[in-house]
């Protein structure tokens, strides 16, 4: 089961350390799963995102490098759900974006993919979208009929994403925010999680939940995401739960990316993992090898949308460098928050991280 979460910071959740709002059902999950506390998305857009979840290949790898004006060849790169469709897996889909819509070339990767949503009057194609409550109960119908096969689904929301309107309670509790939005989203987790419990999935599943990209929130003057590569548009949750619960409540603090969902899945059922896919087994991985990753994340979206300049990120377990006509470089450990660019005065953590 994979589970994203749109448009999700880690450091709003409180299965990290925020503590503004209650996401029981997310912070349940965590407690049975393993937490990985330093994960990362390749770019902060939507398509580019979760191409590389169902790849395990970067955007420069897979050649989807904006959410407009890029398909995704699914003949020409391996993909989770037709891998394991021929080791006997049903495959499904429920998205609640027209980013994510059928052609874009995910569609075809799976037996099933139910990709409606809803528009309102003069909104832009690309702002269509489905409220999650709806994809859920999409995505419970298909699974109660799959639930006695082996079965892969791919589930996603788009709360919290703009407007940030919550349904009630949530309107009532944190008004139309951002953490408001992820307090309703992580009810909706709350439903499908149950529902997983009713068909009884849940204990012999493997279940991935994580955010596709952060949220800016004017942290470094972006409020929304795409343009920049700082850690809040980057920084995502990624709770992965083993079968039976295997190493419930593990938290692990070295580097992890989206690229490496496909990898660990394959680890854990058994399956060769294909030669083309750059991430890594986060179950298999030595520790020491973990804490030496450098990872990397794009966005070309202020050339492509803009005419500005791509972006490029390389991080570390300690610092990130961000190449940039010019140059970034901070200690995410000392400073998570990014506000003290070192790249005066560490010049050597630079040179390294930037070849």
């Amino acid at each position: 089961m994979l589970i994203s979460i749109d448009t999700l910071r880690a450091d709003h959740l409180p299965a990290y350390g925020y503590t503004k709002i209650r996401t029981p059902f997310i912070d349940a999950l965590a407690k049975d799963s393993w937490l990985f506390e330093n994960a990362y998305t390749p770019c902060p857009m939507t398509l580019p995102a979760h191409t590389t979840m169902l790849t395990g290949e970067l955007p420069p790898e897979h050649g989807v490098r904006n959410n407009v004006g890029f398909v995704f060849d699914g003949r020409a790169h391996p993909s989770l759900p037709l891998l394991l469709k021929a080791h006997g897996y049903a495959t499904g889909a429920a998205v609640s974006s027209y980013v994510l819509r059928s052609d874009t070339g995910l569609g075809p990767l799976f037996d099933y993919y139910e990709d409606s949503t809803e528009a309102a009057p003069g909104m832009a194609p690309v702002h269509y979208r489905r409220t999650g409550d709806k994809t859920e109960a999409v995505a419970k119908e298909w699974i109660a009929k799959h639930a006695g096969q082996p079965f892969f689904f791919f589930f996603h929301i788009y709360e919290p994403h703009l407007p940030y309107n919550p349904p009630e309670p949530f309107l009532s509790l944190y008004g139309k925010t951002y953490d408001g939005a992820i307090a309703s989203a992580d009810a909706i987790i709350g439903t499908f999680l149950d529902d997983l419990k009713r068909l009884g999935v849940y204990d012999r599943a493997m279940v991935v939940l994580v955010g596709d990209h952060g949220e800016g929130l004017g942290d470094h003057g972006e409020e929304q995401h795409s343009i920049l590569l700082y850690r809040e548009a980057i920084h995502v949750p990624m709770i992965i739960k083993l079968p039976g619960e295997f190493g419930a409540g593990r938290r692990i603090a070295w580097p992890a990316q989206l690229s490496d969902i496909v990898p660990t899945v394959t680890s854990v059922l058994g399956i060769k993992t294909p030669k083309e896919v750059s991430g890594s087994s986060l179950v298999t991985m030595d520790p020491k090898v973990g804490a030496q990753r450098v990872l990397y994340s794009e966005t070309l979206y202020p050339r492509l949308q803009l005419g500005w300049s791509d972006l490029h990120s390389t991080l570390d377990a300690r610092y990130q460098y961000i190449q940039s006509p010019r140059p970034e470089l901070y200690d995410m450990v000392a400073d998570p928050a990014e506000k003290h660019d070192l790249i005066g005065s560490r010049a050597a953590d630079a040179a390294r991280l930037a070849a």
